[in-house]
């Protein structure tokens, strides 16, 4: 589940970059609701690969 996580928010992040370095270049075509979007995906894809409890080592 954290590998899919993981990946999922390199490619977003991947994406949102490129979306952003649209809308820098063309503000007037290209909004900011996509790169915020794929953002806030990526936000919640890192979260959930560095969330979770710790297991404990059984001895």
């Amino acid at each position: 589940m954290k590998l899919i996580a993981f990946v999922v928010a390199v490619i977003t992040a991947w994406l949102t970059w490129g979306a952003t370095s649209l809308h820098q270049k063309n503000p007037a075509e290209y909004g900011l609701t996509l790169p915020l979007v794929l953002g806030a995906i990526t936000v919640l894809a890192l979260a959930v690969t560095f969330s979770g409890k710790a297991k404990a080592k059984a001895k």
